[in-house]
């Protein structure tokens, strides 16, 4: 009897047992489902698992299809990538080069090129090119539009050592997890059809130099010898000859500087202070018309190697800009300051400014933001590119934007102080 009673002791215990595991690893079972539904999205409709069983493999199922669609994608990509025109690479945080196409290994004379291997200043000697990485991530990190672009042009000199400098535009882009990405421009096509241009320029300019000489002073014979009712269509003759003058005039200097002038500037010690007092003073008389003074604030001498003349045209172009389409009685401001082994030239005015997207195209030849005005002001459209070509020429770097405080354009230049051999 008593054995009776144990055997059914056990079979009780041991079915209570059996029961609370099914019940707890059921309820287990639940939450797990539970949470795997929500983390794939799938809405868990029925208690059933094997009815979610069936879900997930129709999700599972969906995914491989998805992950074969996303490595035909990428596979897509490669192939673009590898057949663009344009050089393309590809850096990692720490700047290993993970991609470079066909294009850019030709562009930058890279031999037996491997992915993850080296970094990119060992892949190519060009500190222009690492400084533009570093750019793309400053942006990255500071701006609060990371995806803005960056873009730099400069002089590539291959390892060979006599080889040519190509001219390279570069662009860099911020990639996920602090990669960048950089597209590469061979523009020594581009230059070249520039230099055709600046040649063809240069003698249409010399062609009409001499007759707009000689129509100029057979309208100043004639401005005291015609009848006073035929003098408004003299006058008129006259300003639209010395406009045009100065068109021609502008349009050799451009061409010179493009062409390569700059390898022949006079250099020597030039003090900029009195050189903008001396460009202030020949424009004095067209901004006391307007009630427009000269702000200066910077050092009492500010001495850097460079070309007189040129730097004084560069001054008179900024401040005959300035004049014109700054606003009337308000002072035309220009601050000088040294930073380490350059010095800082700003040059601000409070008119109305220029929209965002023509901060780069203002220094871009004929470029207006209002034609008409610029013609009854005697503009060419050249003054701006001017100043960019003198600035370039001389080493340097030239922006414009906004004023800050005058809301005026700004247009701030940086020249290297010490003796350059040219």
């Amino acid at each position: 009897m008593n054995f009776a009673w144990g055997i059914l002791l056990g079979l009780t215990t041991g079915m209570g047992a059996h029961f609370w595991i099914s019940r707890n690893s059921r309820q287990t079972s639940m939450r797990m489902l539970e949470r795997l539904s929500s983390t794939v999205g799938i809405e868990r409709v029925t208690s059933d698992p094997a009815h979610f069983a069936s879900q997930m493999v129709k999700y599972l199922r969906q995914q491989q299809q998805d992950m074969q669609e996303l490595l035909a994608q990428i596979q897509d990509w490669e192939t673009l990538a590898r057949e663009l025109p344009w050089g393309f690479l590809q850096v990692d945080e720490h700047n290993v080069v993970v991609v470079c196409n066909p294009a850019a290994q030709q562009l930058l004379q890279i031999d037996h090129w491997q992915p993850n291997v080296k970094v990119l200043l060992e892949w190519v000697r060009s500190y222009e090119l690492d400084q533009l990485v570093e750019q793309m991530r400053h942006q990255a990190h500071q701006s609060s539009d990371p995806c803005t672009p960056q873009m730099r042009e400069w002089q590539f000199y291959p390892s060979g050592g006599e080889a040519k400098p190509i001219p390279v535009r570069g662009w860099a882009v911020a990639l996920q997890d602090g990669q960048i990405g950089l597209f590469l421009e061979d523009r020594v096509e581009a230059k070249t059809l520039e230099q055709q241009r600046d040649r063809w320029a240069s003698d249409v300019a010399h062609e009409l130099k001499t007759p707009l000489t000689s129509i100029r002073l057979i309208a100043e014979t004639l401005q005291n010898r015609v009848d006073p009712s035929m003098r408004t269509w003299i006058d008129r003759l006259l300003n639209e000859t010395i406009r045009l003058s100065s068109l021609v005039q502008d349009l050799l200097e451009l061409s010179s500087l493009n062409l390569g002038a700059s390898a022949a500037l006079q250099m020597r010690p030039v003090d900029l202070v009195p050189l903008l007092r001396d460009a202030w003073q020949s424009l004095e008389p067209q901004a006391r018309l307007r009630e427009q003074t000269l702000d200066y604030q910077g050092p009492a001498e500010a001495d850097l190697w460079g070309d007189e003349s040129r730097l004084y045209r560069l001054l008179l172009n900024l401040f005959d800009n300035s004049i014109k389409y700054g606003k009337v009685g308000n002072p035309v401001h220009v601050r000088i300051q040294f930073q380490g082994a350059r010095i800082a030239v700003e040059v601000y005015d409070h008119g109305s400014g220029l929209p965002e997207q023509a901060f780069e195209s203002v220094f871009e030849p004929f470029y207006r933001t209002d034609s008409a005005r610029a013609r009854s002001d005697g503009g060419t459209g050249l003054g701006l590119a001017i100043v960019k070509q003198i600035v370039e020429a001389h080493g340097g770097t030239v922006c414009a934007c906004n004023h800050p405080e005058a809301g005026g354009l700004w247009i701030r230049f940086f020249l290297k102080i010490q003796k350059v051999n040219p």
